[in-house]
C-alpha cells in the first residue's frame, strides 16, 4: 500500500513539474536537431495532424 502511494506521489510530482516547466522542456527538446527531426517526423506521420496541416497550408479561397 505504501509503495502504491509513493508511486502516485512521484507520478503526480513529475506531472506537476512537467506542466510547470513545459516551455523550458519543449525548448530544450526542440533545440536538439535529432530530437526536433524525430518529433516533426513522428507528428506528421499521424494522418489527422498531416491532413489538418495540408488543409491549412493549401486553403482554397
Amino acid at each position: 500500500m505504501l509503495r502504491l502511494l509513493l508511486r502516485f506521489t512521484m507520478l503526480g510530482g513529475a506531472v506537476y513539474f512537467g506542466f510547470r516547466y513545459r516551455y523550458l522542456l519543449l525548448n530544450t527538446v526542440l533545440s536538439t536537431g535529432f530530437l526536433r527531426k524525430f518529433l516533426v517526423t513522428s507528428t506528421l506521420n499521424m494522418p489527422g495532424v498531416r491532413n489538418k496541416m495540408i488543409q491549412g497550408v493549401f486553403k482554397s479561397e
